[in-house]
């Protein structure tokens, strides 16, 4: 949601400056009347800063081109009206050729800062992330096939629940709008979790959101080395994403031997870890207070 503010800043910024930009522009004759602009030159500009704008390819076209090529097309198409381009009109030409490249520069980067914002609404939405985990409803059908491989080969299998401690979502929010920024931020903090257990977990491992957490199903994970790869979630999504998860697990055949029972017994443990940290508190609290 920061980030999300600081784009929309940025752009408000942008977009002032080519407004005020171009008003100058086209009006730069009223302002200095030696100079007098072309009629090329003012059919022209829009049709560098339009494109630029709506076509999200040309964002991923390299800054010279997008320097070089439209004033070789200005200057073939004023020679090619009848304009004047050397002698006395040079000093025209340059002004105008340093007019259309400023126009692409600014044009740059609005572009960039639309194509910014397109992706934190993209992730606000979960809707940006390459392996997406399926809701729990389509989800729950693999698990199934999966618990049933590891109860027929008797093979370890782990279950993980994931959520995410909302104390560590830090936002400043406005009284009317808290439980909507609120709502946003945590969908936008849900979806870069959801991209980092992506990335991290293995491909078959099988990912699916359930409410507010995910549930992650690991074949062939081991209870020691669930603890370790809980342990590397943690620290990549504190790095990655800047919050604290909210882990509990449960492994087969150790902890329950159904697959109902399992996500019981891992809700219940990230559920525990929650409440284990609120009632730590009062004790420190108590402890501080006899340390002074």
């Amino acid at each position: 949601m920061r980030r999300a503010g600081d784009i929309m800043k940025r752009m408000r910024l942008l977009v002032a400056i080519l407004i005020i930009w171009l008003f100058l522009f086209y009006n730069i004759e009223r302002l200095s009347r030696p100079i007098n602009i072309t009629t090329v030159a003012y059919v022209f500009l829009p049709l560098v800063a339009l494109p630029t704008i709506l076509v999200p390819r040309l964002r991923k076209v390299p800054l010279w081109v997008v320097l070089v090529v439209p004033v070789s097309l200005f200057l073939a198409l004023k020679v090619w009206v009848g304009f004047p381009v050397w002698g006395l009109a040079l000093p025209l030409t340059v002004t105008e050729i340093c007019i259309i490249e400023v126009t692409a520069i600014l044009t740059r980067w609005v572009s960039n800062g639309v194509a910014e914002l397109e992706d934190v609404v993209a992730r606000i939405t979960i809707g940006f992330v390459e392996r997406l985990p399926e809701p729990f409803s389509k989800g729950q059908a693999q698990m199934y096939r999966e618990m049933s491989r590891a109860r027929h080969y008797q093979r370890p299998l782990a279950l993980m629940a994931v959520g995410v401690d909302e104390k560590s979502i830090n936002v400043a929010l406005d009284r009317l709008v808290q439980e909507v920024q609120q709502a946003m931020m945590k969908q936008y903090v849900l979806s870069d979790v959801a991209r980092t257990l992506c990335d991290e977990l293995e491909e078959y491992n099988i990912i699916a959101r359930s409410n507010d957490h995910f549930l992650a199903l690991l074949p062939e994970m081991t209870p020691e080395e669930l603890a370790d790869l809980a342990g590397h979630l943690r620290q990549s999504v504190a790095e990655e994403v800047g919050v604290t998860l909210q882990i509990g697990t449960a492994s087969f055949p150790q902890d329950a031997l159904t697959f109902e029972s399992l996500v019981e017994k891992a809700v219940k443990n990230m559920d525990g870890e929650q409440e284990e940290e609120r009632s730590l508190r009062p004790q420190l609290l108590v402890t501080e207070r006899h340390a002074m």
